[in-house]
């Protein structure tokens, strides 16, 4: 039997990488003309095979987008979605690099972990209960906002009876209904704009709503007007902490409709949550959570926290890692110095 052209190889050997990949813990897979197939474990690169690939062998991968050129065109880079099993799945980019084709494979699905796996505060709960208003999953980037903010939504699929509706580019977990009724939209492919994934689900008689990217006016206007009208809104937004967090949707609006986002945020905000990870004594990451109630309300206008505005405070979490030895001395001192305590 004749061996395979060797143009073909990173498209013969793409699912057995994946899988290679997925046993490693790998979040993403690299296939970069010029570097050997990579994977991004727990924020460390590592090598999955070692075999250096060239620009016919990634470009090859990218085949089946050849009718897509035009999206190459306008936005620089193609994705689409490749099933791995029932429950998980790779989203494809397909973008172009000095002329070639380079490719990463992001990993989704899987199952949503726990709180307790993933020391998220049991405190989230008392935001989850609220009858409507806006929450604020806040973070700094690959801080595993978009896995915890899951983790809200699965809370409330299991405890509470609603009609849940999640507006993500893609959507990163495939949620199985409980008590709730779920529907999950992607902007791209569901609808054009997250603001019309929200108004799509206003107009069908939704309990909650999470967005996963408040790009723009139109989006924040939206979840605004939700949470205004007796919904509950989750959000993620990127930001170091819960002031900065409220800054920025606030800076999102036009000038002259800065001051109407405050008064909608004064009257609606529930909670914020802001997260980091730190790096355990045994494998892997946990989560770092400073949870506020609603007395984040007072940094709308600037003003500081009351001592009962938290119903976590980051440091006792960082100090109960610490002496529970889940944390080293190091690593809890860096993570003070984040957050500037």
């Amino acid at each position: 039997m004749s061996e395979q052209p060797d143009h073909t190889l990173a498209w013969i050997k793409l699912d057995d990488w994946i899988n290679r990949a997925l046993e490693m813990g790998a979040f993403d897979l690299f296939l970069i003309p010029g570097h050997k197939p990579t994977c991004r474990v727990g924020g460390e690169l590592k090598v999955v095979e070692d075999v250096v690939l060239d620009r016919s062998q990634t470009r090859w991968v990218g085949v089946c987008c050849a009718e897509r050129e035009i999206d190459y065109m306008n936005q620089g880079y193609i994705s689409t979605l490749r099933p791995i099993d029932e429950n998980r799945y790779a989203e494809l980019v397909f973008a172009r690099t000095g002329g070639n084709v380079s490719v990463t494979l992001k990993f989704r699905g899987g199952k949503i972990p726990t709180f307790e796996e993933t020391n998220v505060p049991q405190s989230v709960t008392k935001l989850l209960q609220a009858p409507n208003g806006l929450i604020i999953m806040a973070g700094p980037h690959a801080s595993g906002k978009t896995t915890t903010l899951y983790m809200l939504v699965q809370w409330l699929n299991e405890n509470r009876a609603m009609h849940i509706c999640t507006v993500e580019k893609p959507r990163h977990f495939l949620l199985k209904p409980a008590k709730s009724m779920i529907q999950q939209r992607e902007v791209g492919r569901d609808c054009p704009t997250a603001a019309s994934a929200i108004d799509a689900a206003l107009q069908q008689d939704l309990d909650a709503i999470m967005v996963g990217e408040v790009a723009d006016f139109d989006t924040l206007a939206g979840v605004l007007n939700a949470a205004e009208t007796g919904h509950l809104v989750l959000i993620q937004m990127h930001a170091n902490d819960a002031r900065e967090a409220i800054e920025r949707l606030v800076n999102a609006a036009p000038e002259g409709m800065q001051a109407q986002v405050k008064r909608q945020l004064s009257q609606n905000l529930r909670g914020v949550i802001v997260q980091r990870l730190a790096n355990a004594t045994t494998k892997g990451r946990i989560a770092v959570c400073d949870v506020m109630g609603e007395g984040a309300r007072k940094l709308v206008d600037g003003g500081r926290l009351d001592a009962g505005a938290h119903l976590t405070r980051v440091q006792d979490e960082i100090a109960k890692l610490e002496s529970t030895r889940k944390i080293n001395a190091e690593e809890a001192a860096r993570l003070l110095r984040e957050v500037g305590a």
